[in-house]
């Protein structure tokens, strides 16, 4: 008996060592899962905050590639601008130095500043005979036709 009790101690441990293995197994299970599962999720977040940075990383290039883009693009339109510009002020320029020049070579009523179609003397000149009718008692002081003996004391048009 002795030795059938020994036998039987045997396999009542035996079975308290299956039993312990077996809560040993799943407490090793379940921590490996836990485990498993922090892990996962830390790798999760991880990499995800690795894309959010990316992206970030990604949308701070193009805003500055766009911007260098535009800022390239104004440039270029502002150095067409002023060319353009330059352009339309030197005909304009050019323009008014050929009005100036066929001004310049018009005589001007000395009564009236319209332009003038009779002449009486090297600087004065008029529009009509009646601006040079209502000039004359001024300008017959300073003729230089009437002091010449040339004109008339009427001060008529083409004296």
């Amino acid at each position: 008996q002795v030795a059938a009790g020994h036998v039987e101690e045997t396999w009542v441990l035996d079975d308290r060592m299956k039993r312990m293995i077996m809560d040993l197994q799943r407490h090793w299970l379940t921590d490996y899962q836990q485990s498993r599962e922090k892990l996962l999720v830390e790798m999760t977040e991880r990499l995800h905050q690795e894309f959010l940075s990316d992206q970030q990383k990604i949308r701070t290039e193009l805003l500055t590639q766009f911007k260098d883009e535009l800022d390239t693009t104004r440039a270029e339109l502002e150095q067409k601008y002023r060319e353009s510009l330059k352009a339309e002020l030197a005909k304009v320029n050019e323009k008014h130095r050929k009005e100036i020049s066929a001004c310049k070579k018009k005589q001007w009523c000395w009564q009236c500043e319209a332009e003038a179609i009779y002449h009486c003397c090297w600087n004065t000149a008029y529009c009509s005979v009646e601006c040079q009718q209502g000039h004359w008692s001024t300008h017959r002081r300073y003729c230089r036709r009437k002091k010449q003996g040339g004109g008339g004391g009427g001060g008529g048009a083409g004296n």
